[in-house]
C-alpha cells in the first residue's frame, strides 16, 4: 500500500483556530440574527443558521461549565 495519502500520526491541530470565549458569543449572536433576517426569504439557510448557532452555544455552555470561575458569558 502506498503510503502518500495516509496522514495519520502526521496532522496536528491548528491553533490558529482557537476562540476566545468573547469570539464565540458574538458568532452566536451573529448566526442568530442572521438566522432572523433571512426567516422570511430562505428558509433552509435559516435552519442552517440556527442548527450551527445551537452547537456554538453547546460548545460556549460547555466552556463555562469547565471554567466557570474564570468566564462570564451573556446567556
Amino acid at each position: 500500500m502506498n503510503s502518500h495519502f495516509c496522514k495519520v500520526g502526521k496532522t496536528s491541530p491548528n491553533n490558529n483556530k482557537i476562540f476566545s470565549l468573547k469570539d464565540l458569543e458574538d458568532k452566536y449572536v451573529r448566526f442568530v440574527e442572521e438566522a432572523y433576517n433571512v426567516e422570511q426569504t430562505d428558509m433552509s439557510l435559516s435552519d442552517i443558521l440556527r442548527y450551527e448557532a445551537k452547537k456554538l452555544k453547546q460548545i460556549i455552555l460547555s466552556l463555562k461549565r469547565t471554567n466557570s470561575k474564570d468566564l462570564d458569558a451573556a446567556f
